[in-house]
């Protein structure tokens, strides 16, 4: 049996196709790691860099226990066993913890990682040019249960330059029953989805329709999700579900703000710990919502008034 027969694979509850011409796994992309035009090739071709092991794995773990430190004193973790195995106390419903990742404690050590010298260089070899990064950092604490919705980051953070990547990172190993991201294959190229779905901004309301959101009257969720049957998105786009057969702490995966993505669903008793971060060219315009001291963020004085 293999390792995507033996586990449940779903995304928000419904079962994902296994057979190999709609599912398989991520190309590493490690054999090209020191040739920026061909990392440049392959971002193009397939909307994104697989990296294992990129990161100093040690360095990842002290993030992750110092997460896990923080959890556990919240009361969100199961006291009979041992903190860094993240393991949720029953009923625990959590998804989105920013706060973590923004903070002083186990912020610190988050930090160190995504934006320590390693990547930053990497990023500067990739892109062609000196790299920066968003200052505001996305945390994901996915309890038991569903992940996310599929989606494209554009809508986010599409205020600056669209030459613009997120690095999802795991802070623990993620076998495939605890819920790794999960790419649709190619999906970056689809004209559909960036001409309507793309373009949309998440930070918009309908002046002439106060009860009514853009992305509502486009056919879309309020919550930003493309679609919520990820089997149904890539049946519409194409392509097959992408995911690794296991993700290590140390890995690094990058992609296009346009690629649609989301992840499988949690079926461990663990706490699944990731983070987002944003990359791009320093002389490019950065998206307001996400850069200074204190970045507003979506919502407040961040939104902004359309006609429907």
């Amino acid at each position: 049996m293999s390792a995507v027969e033996s586990v449940a694979l779903t995304s928000s509850g419904i079962e994902l196709d296994p057979s190999p011409e709609r599912f398989g796994f991520l190309l590493d992309s490690n054999d090209v790691i020191t040739d920026a035009t061909a990392l440049r090739h392959r971002m193009e071709r397939d909307g994104y860099l697989y990296l294992p092991g990129f990161l100093n794995r040690e360095d990842v773990k002290a993030a992750r226990v110092a997460v896990c430190e923080e959890l556990f004193e919240e009361g969100l973790l199961d006291p009979e066993a041992p903190i860094e195995l993240a393991i949720a106390k029953p009923g625990v419903d959590m998804s989105f913890r920013p706060d973590i990742a923004n903070g002083h404690r186990a912020g610190e050590l988050i930090r160190k990682v995504i934006y320590g010298d390693r990547i930053m260089e990497f990023f500067t070899h990739f892109l062609g040019g000196e790299a920066t990064h968003y200052d505001f950092t996305w945390m994901r604490t996915i309890a038991p249960g569903h992940g996310s919705q599929a989606h494209c980051d554009v809508i986010f953070m599409g205020r600056g330059t669209k030459n613009l990547y997120t690095a999802w990172i795991p802070f623990g190993d993620v076998p495939l029953h605890v819920g790794g991201l999960l790419l649709i294959e190619g999906s970056h190229h689809n004209q559909q989805v960036r001409d309507c779905y793309c373009t949309l901004d998440y930070d918009t309301s309908c002046q002439n329709r106060p009860e009514e959101t853009p992305l509502r009257a486009a056919g879309f969720y309020n919550s930003g999700a493309i679609s919520e049957d990820m089997r149904e998105m890539r049946n519409s786009v194409g392509g097959r579900l992408l995911t690794a057969k296991e993700y290590k702490m140390g890995d690094l995966l990058i992609f296009s703000v346009y690629l649609v993505h989301g992840s499988l669903d949690n079926h461990s008793k663990e706490i699944r710990l990731s983070t987002d971060s944003r990359y791009q060219l320093a002389s490019e315009p950065l998206d307001e919502r996400w850069v200074g001291e204190n970045p507003p963020g979506h919502g407040g004085n961040s939104v902004k008034g359309m006609i429907c």
